[in-house]
């Protein structure tokens, strides 16, 4: 009597298909999300940055910046370069517009730029801009 042989497992094949399959529903729920999921993230960032969000309106939400400053006996001076940011329109993203951003030193603005999103409501200003003012030397870049 010849005793068959047994099959264990899945094969390599069976695991490649389920990660492909995987995968296309990852890519398809990022495709129909991924605006909303981008305006959260930078609703996020924005409050962690102390700016308010308002939903209203066009806004910017400032995601990053570089800056070197230097704080001096007659107040603070520097250069803020790399700023990125992500425009929204009334709470959704601002595909391909123009949004305000200001430069605070010490709660006061000493510049006010402008700004333009991409397709896919991102932007940057690569700059550098120059600061200078106040003394405590306490920077704050937000979106108008």
């Amino acid at each position: 009597m010849k005793i068959p042989q047994r099959e264990e497992g899945q094969g390599l094949v069976e695991y490649a298909l389920l990660l492909v399959l995987v995968a296309i529903v990852i890519i398809g729920i990022l495709t129909v999300l991924g605006s909303s999921i981008m305006v959260v993230y930078a609703k996020v960032i924005g409050g962690l940055n102390g700016q308010v969000v308002t939903g209203q309106g066009t806004e910017a939400i400032v995601t990053g910046y570089e800056a070197d400053i230097t704080q001096g006996t007659g107040g603070c001076s520097g250069t803020i370069s790399d700023i990125s940011f992500v425009g929204l329109q009334d709470g959704a993203v601002l595909e391909s517009g123009t949004v305000s951003i200001q430069i605070l030193v010490d709660g006061a603005v000493v510049n006010t730029l402008s700004g333009s999103t991409s397709a896919s409501g991102m932007g940057n200003l690569a700059g550098p801009y120059a600061i200078s003012g106040g003394s405590g030397c306490k920077v704050q870049i937000i979106g108008g």
